[in-house]
């Protein structure tokens, strides 16, 4: 079966006999697997990435260039992990529908683009930023959900090119959890376990598409993914709530994702991607039947038409060859 090269010489993808539909394991979403979109000619490229600014409002000693601090993470060396609030919000708290707030994590002190550069313990402050973040939101009866992600790369949506996250606190509950919720509930009510543990338990077994695994977290390539590459990271402990993390967890890991990202970054040239964490609405206790977790999705290849009109993702690399390419990266 001939191969063709993705994105880097290097990472060569064996073309499959034909397309495959697969079904998202937890929710009702589907992907088209299909290799036949390899090679395509790309005349049309995308904008060049904005210019860069003279003087980055998020390195240290520009503090004054960003609204007042909600939140810094020290150090004897100073703030390691600042949280401000974003100048231009989605959400703001104000009364009323509309009530939420939109807010900035600078990830690291110096001027640094690339997340994967960062030592281990700067992802350490950085999970922990977002631990405090989350458990401080639950005091606002007002707020039910904590959208924490990044856009890394003008291709995944950065504007600025300094290291950082957003934290978007909404007054309702996002439609993909409620359908991640939806299908947990009704997966215990037909076995008494946990979809997500479930699925880990499987994929565990088959090995196929597992990139990393530590003593607490597993990455595994996700089985429909909608990107190449498309990686989730879960907790081999069932929790539900993102906050609930120990510290011990928390070391745990910021290792494993430095590692994955490292391994990105090196396969694939560093390309841009969104990640966000999943995790258990504000209003909620402990839940048996959710599982939170993050997902990682490198925008290698861009949505155009068809997905957005269909609702069908298109991927044109397998999942169990982009898990056993990232497996083999060095860094």
């Amino acid at each position: 079966m001939d191969e063709v090269a993705f994105h880097v010489p290097r990472f060569r993808v064996r073309r499959l006999p034909a397309p495959k539909l697969r079904k998202d394991p937890i929710v009702e979403r589907w992907t088209i697997i299909s290799t036949d979109r390899l090679g395509r000619p790309q005349e049309v490229h995308a904008e060049m990435p904005p210019t860069r600014l003279e003087t980055c409002p998020f390195c240290t000693g520009h503090e004054h260039l960003t609204p007042h601090a909600i939140a810094e993470l020290r150090d004897e060396r100073g703030w390691r992990v600042r949280v401000v609030p974003n100048m231009y919000p989605a959400l703001r708290p104000i009364d009323g529908a509309a009530h939420g707030g939109h807010e900035v994590v600078i990830e690291c002190p110096q001027h640094e683009p690339s997340l994967a550069n960062l030592p281990t313990d700067q992802f350490v402050f950085l999970l922990r930023a977002y631990q405090q973040r989350v458990v401080a939101a639950r005091q606002d009866p007002r707020l039910v959900y904590p959208m924490i992600f990044k856009n890394a790369g003008a291709d995944a949506g950065a504007s600025l090119e300094h290291a950082h996250s957003q934290i978007v606190l909404l007054p309702r509950l996002p439609t993909v959890l409620c359908d991640e919720i939806a299908a947990g509930v009704a997966h215990q009510a037909a076995t008494g376990r946990c979809i997500f543990c479930d699925l880990m338990e499987n994929e565990r077994k088959v090995g196929e598409r597992i990139i990393l695994e530590s003593g607490r977290f597993v990455a595994l390539a996700a089985y429909a993914g909608r990107f190449p590459l498309e990686t989730w990271i879960l907790p081999k402990a069932h929790a539900s709530h993102f906050e609930s993390i120990s510290n011990e967890e928390i070391d745990d890991l910021a290792n494993l994702f430095r590692q994955l990202l490292r391994k990105l970054a090196a396969g694939l040239d560093d390309p841009p991607y969104n990640y966000f964490i999943h995790t258990g609405p504000l209003t909620e206790s402990a839940m048996p039947h959710f599982h939170w977790h993050l997902e990682l999705l490198p925008r290698i290849t861009g949505i155009a038409g068809f997905e957005i009109g269909a609702g069908f993702a298109i991927n044109p690399v397998p999942p169990e060859q982009a898990a056993a390419y990232l497996r083999e990266v060095q860094c």
